[in-house]
């Protein structure tokens, strides 16, 4: 957009037009204000998707060396996660209950 306001400002300058042009001016097809341009933002969908998938194929990979490269114990399985956490939480609150 703000080449064809320049393009348009500089077609009218060739043409003659606008005359009225004061001297102090180094360039006198820059006088007139360029058109508004409306910012686009940065992070649209094209460029967040691209991001995401970066990050998320950099965090694979990096599992996958580690895994790899370094001993690392297995994660048990989500329900017995559930129980450890379930029977933690009936702790906390049997001890806070006896306070």
């Amino acid at each position: 957009m703000k080449l064809l306001g320049l393009g348009l400002q500089l077609v009218k300058a060739r043409s003659g037009a606008g005359t009225s042009r004061p001297s102090y001016s180094c360039c006198p097809e820059m006088q007139d204000a360029l058109p508004y341009c409306p910012k686009k933002p940065f992070w649209n969908f094209k460029r967040t998707l691209c991001f995401s998938m970066l990050t998320f194929g950099a965090g694979i990979y990096t599992g996958i060396y580690i895994s790899q490269n370094y001993e690392v114990p297995r994660v048990d399985d989500p329900q017995k996660l559930v129980q450890k956490m379930n029977e933690k939480l009936r702790e906390l609150i049997d001890d806070n209950k006896k306070k």
